[in-house]
């Protein structure tokens, strides 16, 4: 597999000879022989990631297939566990690929990456779709030769070692399914080509397997009879129909009584197209019903270079193919004037007709236009009489594709509602092109090439706003045109409207209307001119929804977040996943959502706005209220969870139960706490801003805590600022001393290494007044602890150590051995800078080892630090290199760029005083490029000035050791 695929694929990947086989028995193969893969739970791993390949697979789907019950809280362990077993049966493979890893985690379970073209599943599909296309092109050797390529894949059942596996069920019955429509593909390609006695005894079999698919009916029907059995074939239309009726309840469709008629008239058209006379065409004269072209046509060069050489693709293996290009994009986007603009431009090409019909698939106050009465107006376009178009639609839809056989037309059909309504407007094998518009992705429609519209670039908008303005102004204020199109959200129509009123507006500046646009839900209402509007224009593709697809869309618009996910959906619209990701996709296909990564969902601003109003218009503000607790539940109780896998040493908070409806996303390890943080980060601080808004105290301080390990690790000390800030002045009006204790604490901890040294000393003291005052001796020894990490940034050892001092016998007393062993670190590395180097080092190694009983590897990684501080102190520069190496594992193990950027400034210290100058500077510079990507501009400097000197044999004590209680 691999070589022979339909696009001609020869990546690296099929060149290592790497084959999954699911089409019968399962295996992987490499080089040509069959990986041993393991036990049957293995196997059903693999399969199942195999079906959803580039897709992520869930924990709980992962549980269901090996134990077929509800997962247990023991199962996502134990899922981790089958993973790595499923790792090392494939790692022979990922090596041979030159991938690392073959399986990547993420924060709802695992995904498979495989180029598609290794699976033999993938492979059927993509060449069944290549057959397809030709098939459609009218080019049916071609079709025969790649659907029977398809179908050879075939050993025996998809996954047929799996049969009982429910997980499985539903990819199986979809390749069963997709392999009988090939089958039936691949005989209309034989059919086309001139078969017809050969598929004879194949045809019997398949139609007394399948006798429900009347597909397969006619085409028996149709072979027989070119075999000469005319009687064999109208006996053949009885059983179907005895079938049809009996087993199914149904009459003949219209398409299989037409077939049957045609064997009782003796139709020439049932014979192949060699034996069939030839029938005059009659070509009418040429017909221009196209709209005037746009004057201001601006851009889109890549998409118009695309249509105009649309015929140049097929030309030289199908010239008398049909080709279709479907252009669909949000409202205002430009589709109908890029169709026109195209169409004025290939005129000349298509001399017999050049026909325009608006189908109103999405127009105000009016239905859209049936097929039948489009096939209507195409057919009167073209002269045929009234009298001589059937009334059947089918009747009608054969007539239109009969009347452009041979001719040489362009035909554009705009706004169109979906693909049934297009779908009976096309043509046959006419040499011709269709353009049509939607905004809609007509995905229905197999033939055709899509061509999906974005917004303008920055470059063309400006262009397209000065053309339509048409005087001076926009050449002076070049920077209020950026603001104006930027406003507009680089939309074309929105941009048009914009333009026309300063137009018509002498008096104003392009600096005026921006201000106008600018004001706070104002933009929509601005851009409305005449009977042109931007609001009614995404009005009318919302009333176009159905009532599911309009509550998400409103409610999507109480989103703070710059985007969602589906998880984050199904928690803010109360639906399982299922039917949030379902809602999302049909907004995707409708352009009123986009999706800019797999997975992740946004608004265009101007759509956010129309959505924003809509939610405010049309959902009670009970709805509204509960969706936003959902939502913001979903973010605390999901960063709740993911928080504490960071850091199971920090003492938790108590959230309570998520709110009716929401559901938080499963996170199974700190390395999906860190991706879902990673992406969602953004989200989850507007969501704590949105609480903020709304009085929801207690959400506001929860969500800064549920933030600060992330904060910590990532180094985003700005952000945790922020949020804590919050936190602190929601913890004053909710006068809980004890949140009031903590967010002081925490701001204590961040201020520091911003050499805001007033303020954390500020926070500190209010911290450990309070917490004295409530008799907190846990957050005591927490201030203690931060206290001394101060001191360690003013340089006061002394300081330092006796709080650090204090901390400890505060931790003794709690009996609190996490901390302690943490302590113990602390007091080393001062002890270290006071230059009591044995101390330090007992100190240090006491903490190490109790941080190894307990398994904690933060505070692990952190007495690697001290002593490899104390090792350089002390001259032991290749112990202070290894000691260093090992933090640094582990810290990147635990993703924490913040520790990295200081042990790698520790690790410059040592390769240098070896005499290692490249391996230094290499240091030196990750430890600067990680501290200035995170704003600690004062400890980039210092390690930056140690490596300009590159004199120092001393190694700099290392930054705070992470977030205390």
């Amino acid at each position: 597999m691999g070589t022979d695929s339909p696009s001609g694929t020869g990546a690296a990947q099929g060149q290592a000879r790497a084959e999954f086989r699911v089409l019968g028995a399962f295996e992987v193969r490499l080089h040509g022989r069959p990986l041993d893969l393991g036990g049957p739970r293995i196997r059903t791993l693999l399969a199942l990631l195999i079906a959803n390949a580039g897709r992520v697979t869930g924990v709980d789907t992962m549980a269901d297939a090996l134990w077929d019950v509800d997962a247990t809280p023991g199962t996502p362990r134990t899922v981790r566990t089958y993973m790595s077993r499923v790792r090392r049966s494939l790692a022979p493979v990922a090596e041979a690929l030159g991938a690392a890893d073959l399986i990547e985690t993420r924060a709802a379970g695992y995904a498979l990456r495989l180029d598609p073209v290794l699976v033999d599943a993938r492979e059927f599909e993509q060449l069944v779709t290549a057959g397809r296309t030709a098939l459609a092109a009218s080019d049916p050797v071609t079709a025969a030769d790649r659907l029977s390529r398809a179908l050879a894949l075939w050993r025996g059942d998809a996954y047929e070692d799996f049969g009982g596996s429910v997980a499985l069920l539903g990819e199986t019955r979809r390749l069963h399914a997709l392999r009988l429509g090939a089958v039936e593909d691949r005989v209309d390609a034989d059919l086309a080509t001139g078969a017809g006695e050969a598929l004879i005894g194949e045809l019997t079999t398949l139609s007394e397997r399948h006798p429900g698919h009347e597909r397969l009916w006619g085409q028996l029907m149709t072979a027989l009879y070119r075999a000469g059995r005319q009687a064999d074939a109208l006996d053949a239309f009885s059983r179907a129909r005895a079938v049809l009726v009996d087993q199914f309840g149904l009459d003949p469709s219209p398409r299989l009584a037409e077939i049957h008629r045609r064997i009782l008239d003796n139709d020439v058209r049932l014979l192949p197209a060699a034996t069939a006379p030839a029938r005059p065409v009659t070509v009418a004269a040429g017909r221009n019903d196209l709209p005037g072209d746009i004057a201001d046509f601006a851009g889109r060069e890549p998409e118009l270079s695309r249509l105009l050489s649309a015929r140049d693709g097929v030309a030289h293996t199908a010239p008398t193919a049909v080709v279709i290009e479907a252009i669909d994009g949000m409202a205002g986007i430009g589709k109908t004037t890029l169709a026109i603009h195209a169409a004025h431009r290939l005129a000349a090409q298509y001399r017999d007709a050049q026909l325009f019909i608006d189908l109103h698939g999405h127009t105000s106050g009016q239905a859209p236009v049936t097929p039948a009465a489009a096939l209507d107006t195409l057919l009167r376009a073209l002269g045929v009489a009234a009298d001589r178009i059937p009334v059947d639609p089918d009747a009608r839809s054969a007539l239109w594709r009969a009347e452009l056989a041979g001719r040489s037309m362009l035909v554009v059909l705009d706004n169109a509602a979906d693909a049934a309504q297009v779908r009976p407007l096309l043509p046959g094998s006419a040499r011709a092109l269709l353009l049509i518009t939607s905004r809609r992705r007509l995905v229905g429609l197999e033939a055709a090439h899509t061509l999906s519209l974005d917004v303008l670039p920055e470059t063309t908008a400006v262009d397209l706003f000065a053309g339509i303005v048409a005087d001076d102004r926009p050449a002076t204020e070049p920077g209020a045109v950026l603001d104006v199109v930027e406003l507009c959200g680089h939309l074309p129509l929105a941009i048009r409207i914009a333009a026309a009123r300063l137009r018509t507006r002498p008096a104003w500046t392009v600096a005026h209307l921006a201000d106008r646009l600018r004001q706070a839900g104002r933009a929509l209402a601005e851009l409305s001119a005449g009977d042109r509007s931007v609001a009614a224009a995404f009005a009318l593709s919302y009333g176009h929804l159905d009532a599911a697809q309009q509550r998400m869309f409103r409610l999507l618009g109480l989103n703070p977040g710059p985007d969602i996910d589906v998880p984050a959906a199904a928690a803010l619209a109360a639906v399982s996943p299922f039917e949030a990701e379902r809602l999302l996709e049909s907004l995707v296909d409708d352009h009123l959502l986009q999706q800019p990564v797999t997975g992740r969902f946004r608004f265009h601003d101007l759509v956010r706005q129309h959505a924003q109003t809509t939610a405010q218009t049309e959902e009670p503000e009970p709805g509204r209220r509960a969706a936003l607790r959902r939502l913001i539940g979903f973010h605390l109780h999901t960063g709740h969870r993911g928080s504490r896998l960071l850091d199971q040493q920090h003492p938790p908070i108590e959230v309570g139960e998520p709110p009716e409806g929401c559901v938080p996303a499963p996170l199974p390890d700190d390395g999906a706490a860190m991706t879902w943080f990673d992406v969602n980060h953004e989200c989850v601080l507007a969501a704590r801003k949105a609480a903020e808004d709304a009085g929801w105290d207690t959400c506001v301080w929860q969500l800064a805590w549920t933030l600060d390990n992330f904060h910590y690790r990532r180094g985003h000390l700005q952000a945790n600022i922020t949020s804590w800030l919050a936190g602190l002045a929601a913890a004053e009006r909710l006068e809980d001393l004890a949140v009031q204790a903590r967010a002081h604490r925490r701001l204590g901890l961040v201020y520091g290494p911003f050499g805001q040294a007033s303020e954390a000393l500020h926070h500190l003291n209010r911290s450990l007044t309070l917490a004295k005052e409530i008799r907190d001796t846990l957050g005591q020894a927490g201030v203690h602890f931060v206290l001394a990490l101060h001191w360690t940034h003013e340089k006061d050892d002394e300081r330092a150590l006796g709080h650090a001092m204090s901390a400890l016998e505060l931790y003794r007393t709690l009996e609190d051995g996490k901390w302690e062993a943490r302590a113990y670190s602390l007091i080393g590395a001062c002890l270290s800078r006071l230059g009591r180097h044995e101390e330090a080092r007992g100190h240090a190694e006491s903490g190490l080892a109790l941080c190894r009983e307990r398994e904690d590897v933060y505070g692990e990684a952190d007495a690697l630090d001290s002593l490899a501080t104390i090792a350089a102190e002390t001259g032991r520069y290749g112990e202070a290199l290894g000691q260093s190496h090992q933090a640094l594992t582990l810290w990147r193990h635990l993703d924490n760029t913040y520790r990295q950027a200081g042990t790698l400034a520790v690790l410059g210290d040592a390769h240098h005083a070896l005499g290692h100058p490249g391996q230094a500077r290499e240091a030196w510079q990750q430890s600067i490029d990680l501290y200035r990507a995170r704003g600690l501009h004062p400890a980039a400097d210092e390690v930056e000035k140690r490596a300009a000197n590159s004199g120092c044999a001393r190694a700099s004590a290392p930054p705070p050791p992470g977030p205390p209680t």
